[in-house]
């Protein structure tokens, strides 16, 4: 029984929003999912499809830390001069320490002259109080290329040691360009392996030949070959 135990996975830590998001949203998706958090997995709530897919596209850029949701409103100066409070969708930190706030908007909404007026007031506000930049995201902000890569690295987060191990092994080798399923094929790995050779993309442990979509006809080269 003690040895089963230490292969017991330690659950996610609960997510870190202040301001609630609702179980269920008409016209929107929401939910959850789980990232890591350093060496600790963590729960980040969303409420939209979008807030989904921007998370993610933060979540597996090579400058990564950390990305908290939902942030405690913060108070403002409407441009009016009324008083206000605005609410952050995401906070994302830096490997170098920067945070940067992120509404995540519509392009219809982000585009208009009442929206640029108030998050310019907002900016005013959080600006060296709760971070060190704001942006508004939207979907068009998105590129699909690192979109899709950042689904697949989510989809692939998990290690699986022995695989990894093995598919490093033979990445090693590489003289020369070659796709993901001419590599798998000839190292007699096969289709299981395409999640390993994700995560070696991923933690740059092989290059993409030219930035694209990572699919099995992708081409990847190991650069520190001689």
């Amino acid at each position: 029984m003690t040895k089963a135990r230490k292969h017991l996975r330690k659950p996610p830590a609960k997510s870190r929003a202040v301001r609630s998001i609702p179980r269920s949203s008409k016209g929107h998706f929401v939910g959850e999912l789980v990232f890591k958090r350093g060496e600790e997995d963590q729960r980040l709530g969303w409420g939209s499809f979008t807030e989904h897919d921007v998370a993610l596209c933060f979540i597996y850029r090579p400058d990564f830390k950390d990305i908290e949701e939902q942030l405690a409103d913060l108070p403002f100066t409407l441009p009016n001069g009324n008083p206000s409070h605005h609410y952050f969708d995401f906070r994302v930190t830096q490997k170098g320490g920067r945070k940067i706030c992120i509404s995540v908007k519509p392009e219809r909404i982000a585009v208009t002259y009442e929206y640029r007026a108030l998050i310019s007031k907002v900016r005013q506000a959080a600006i060296g109080n709760i971070c060190d930049a704001v942006a508004t995201v939207t979907e068009r902000n998105m590129h699909p290329v690192q979109l899709h890569n950042s689904r697949l690295f989510h989809a692939a987060r998990e290690p699986e040691p022995e695989l990894d191990e093995a598919v490093l092994k033979e990445l090693k080798k590489l003289s020369r360009p070659v796709s993901i399923s001419e590599f798998l094929d000839e190292t007699g790995i096969s289709g299981r392996g395409f999640f390993s050779v994700a995560r070696a993309i991923r933690f740059e442990h092989v290059s993409l030949f030219t930035p694209e979509r990572i699919q099995p006809t992708t081409l990847i080269e190991n650069r520190t070959a001689a």
